[in-house]
């Protein structure tokens, strides 16, 4: 009778020693990457969209001094934008010029029969926000314009805007704050 051949752990060893440096290393990608590596980048999607920062415990909006607004007037009632944007220079606001509304400032032409027309871009959606609420029946229309300027035409059922100090009481209720620092919207992709 021969005597049993004797089995090498060697290989074995060193193949089993392989494996767990190969898994560990996996493993330690896996943990380490990051978020932007989970997520590969789109490349069909065609831009980024700024949006405003979101902040679930608070809404922060400019103070008035910090948005420009330009009055227009869709009516025929003469000296309307003028007036209002007397007024809102009054209430703080940033108005750089009142005028008739024109396709140039991004109306179609038609007057607006209900109370007015908030446009803005991007970029001016937190200033949007908070002129919204000095004209709460007014249309918000958002544009692709790069001003920060938020345009407010003026409709026929236009008779007067809410004033701020009121504003400001809604505004404490809902939480929202009011900051002089620039609100600079972030980009989030749409794809």
């Amino acid at each position: 009778m021969t005597a049993p051949e004797r089995r090498r752990p060697l290989p074995a060893l060193a193949f089993i020693g392989a494996l767990c440096v190969l898994t560990a290393v996996v493993w330690f990608r896996v943990l380490h990457r990051s978020d932007s590596a989970a997520a590969p980048p789109h490349p069909a999607c065609p831009t980024a969209i700024p949006t405003a920062p979101v902040n679930a415990a608070k809404t922060v909006l400019p103070v008035p001094s910090k948005i420009s607004l330009l009055v227009l007037n869709s009516t025929e009632r003469s000296g309307l934008a003028g007036r209002t944007a007397k007024k809102l220079r009054r209430q703080g606001f940033n108005v750089t010029d009142a005028a008739d509304d024109k396709p140039l400032y991004g109306g179609n032409g038609k007057p607006i029969s209900g109370v007015a027309e908030i446009r803005f871009g991007p970029t001016a959606k937190p200033a949007a926000t908070l002129v919204h609420y000095l004209f709460p029946a007014a249309d918000m229309k958002q544009n692709d314009s790069s001003s920060g300027v938020v345009v407010v035409s003026l409709g026929a059922d236009y008779k007067k805007f809410v004033p701020f100090a009121k504003v400001r009481k809604q505004l404490h209720k809902k939480d929202v704050t009011l900051t002089r620092k620039p609100i600079r919207p972030t980009t989030t992709t749409t794809c």
